[in-house]
């Protein structure tokens, strides 16, 4: 079995389809019992928001509602960049969801922990 995969989602999930492809990707992983990682940075931190479902108007399907199914699927919570998180979410009091929060030089040394990083 090959090593843990990491999902380094950076997109923002209103520019494109990249974080619901990030999702299903981080899903279909854990279905079939690979192990992997969620990192969000940049502006993908904003899915950890709760908010109104702007997904219509943009032509794209809602998938912040997927992080809730990453412990139905025994996933860890999310990796979350310090940095941006401050800059995206500076009021961010209440999130949606639970994440681990890591500064950039933590997250950037775990790299190395991972057989395959896949970045969305």
């Amino acid at each position: 079995m090959a090593g843990p995969t990491l999902v380094w989602l950076h997109s923002s999930p209103y520019n494109s389809s990249r974080a619901r492809e990030a999702l299903d990707y981080l899903l279909a992983l854990a279905a079939v019992e690979q192990p992997a990682q969620l990192l969000l940075t940049g502006p993908a931190v904003v899915l950890l928001q709760p908010h109104a479902d702007f997904s219509q108007s943009l032509q794209l399907k809602d998938c912040s509602k997927q992080l809730g199914l990453l412990p139905l699927y025994e996933l860890p919570a999310p990796w979350v960049c310090q940095h941006s998180l401050a800059r995206y979410l500076p009021d961010a009091a209440v999130l949606a969801y639970d994440g681990t929060l890591l500064a950039e030089p933590d997250w950037q040394q775990q790299l190395s922990h991972f057989s395959q990083v896949v970045s969305f």
